[in-house]
């Protein structure tokens, strides 16, 4: 195993698996070091793939590894040169992966296959990107090329938006390459997938709802409440989006604009959703996407264990609790978690800081707090019980008071 999603892991492991964790220290935890795993390798961030293959060969010679890995695109690169060294199996797909995680690259993907996408230009350094602007137009999306969780987006909507915008983004991302995008009106919308061999099976839609500003998300609701002619073109369209891109024997997350011209492409990436999405498309569908993909990433064959139609059963949400304010600020405690467990309808509370932590300035998802996910008859129901539950929760802090 390389990287993180562990929930793959856990399925895996279920499945009566020996498991060798391969993960970069900024993405290791505590929880790594007890249970799960025979060993657990960590790294520095900066460790090319070469050291990681040569830690893996050395593993390997002890006692073989039948397959290798990942669940988290960051780590692809990895596997691929572990699988390349050792000559052992992997799903995953090096050329793909760089296809949709370059945003810049996406675009001209879609272009090439005449599929609908938005105005865009690619620049790098302040000045291209200024003239990048001033060609795509106003209101506009300008984004970091390769990121992931809404870091560095911006919308500009006027003139006077500008400097501020590129302060969000950043110097680092600007002198690496952002992407210039027309702002897409319009609802939000996620389909999760799997392609067994090039057979794209659409398994659920999903609703999101983001901060207008910083585009964090706030949550999500399964079945998106989408009337059936919408359902099919958002559905159609990820599907032929996904034929132009090669996608096979791996997971899909694809995130869409539906506007009043139609579908259109936010990103979209070869690995499952985050966001806990993936836990509302269980209790929504009764279909567990982690275990197939945890099954089809190493090796089996998964088309017979999903149903031909899949119809929702119920409906789930979450909502994210996030609290913005200044570092100084210190999470003392989080109130009502309690109760809010004890809810019925409730179905997971997870809370993202400790107490001790500062308070974040939430500018993107690893900012926020803490979450509640819930069920109902509605995707409607759902949805408002998890902003109510979520609004139960009380982060309390502690400041000097030198700062009244």
């Amino acid at each position: 195993m390389s990287g993180t999603n562990r929930m793959c892991h856990d399925r895996l492991r279920a499945q009566g698996h020996e498991l060798v964790l391969f993960v970069p220290r900024g993405r290791a935890q505590r929880e790594d070091a007890v249970g799960l795993y025979t060993h657990v390798v960590i790294l520095d961030d900066s460790a090319g793939s070469d050291l990681w293959a040569d830690v893996a060969e050395s593993l390997h010679r002890r006692a073989p590894f039948a397959a290798v890995a990942a669940y988290n695109e960051h780590t692809y690169p990895i596997v691929r040169a572990i699988s390349e060294r050792l000559d052992i199996p992997t799903t995953v797909d090096l050329d793909l992966f760089e296809k949709v995680l370059d945003k810049a690259r996406m675009r001209a993907v879609l272009d090439e296959h005449e599929l609908p996408s938005c105005r865009y230009g690619f620049a790098r350094g302040r000045q291209a990107v200024l003239e990048a602007i001033g060609e795509i137009g106003l209101p506009c999306i300008v984004k970091p090329v390769d990121t992931e969780a809404s870091v560095g987006v911006s919308h500009i909507d006027t003139a006077e938006d500008i400097e501020a915008a590129l302060r969000r983004v950043g110097r680092h991302h600007m002198d690496r390459g952002v992407v210039v995008e027309e702002f897409l009106d319009g609802e939000e919308y996620s389909v999760e997938g799997i392609s067994i061999g090039r057979d794209h099976r659409i398994v659920a839609v999903t609703r999101k709802f983001t901060d207008p500003d910083t585009f964090v998300s706030r949550g999500h609701v399964v079945p998106a409440p989408l009337a059936p002619e919408e359902h099919e073109a958002v559905t159609a369209y990820v599907t032929r989006v996904l034929d132009a891109f090669g996608f096979h024997d791996c997971p899909s997350h694809t995130e869409v604009m539906l506007t009043s011209r139609g579908p259109r492409i936010i990103e979209m990436h070869n690995r499952v959703a985050g966001d806990a999405i993936m836990d509302l498309v269980r209790l929504a569908t009764e279909v567990d996407l982690y275990d197939l993909i945890a099954r089809q990433s190493i090796g089996e064959d998964v088309g017979a264990l999903l149903p031909d139609r899949i119809v929702p059963v119920r409906s789930a949400a979450v909502w994210y609790a996030a609290p913005s304010g200044p570092p100084t600020h210190t999470l003392a405690e989080v109130q009502g978690v309690e109760k809010v467990r004890e809810l019925p309808y409730v179905d997971t509370v997870t809370l993202l800081r400790e107490p001790g932590s500062p308070q974040p300035t939430v500018t993107q998802n690893f900012d926020r707090s803490g979450c509640v996910i819930t069920v109902g008859d509605s995707p409607q129901q759902a949805l408002t019980r998890a902003r109510e539950a979520t609004g139960m929760l009380s982060f309390v802090y502690t400041w000097s008071s030198r700062e009244r």
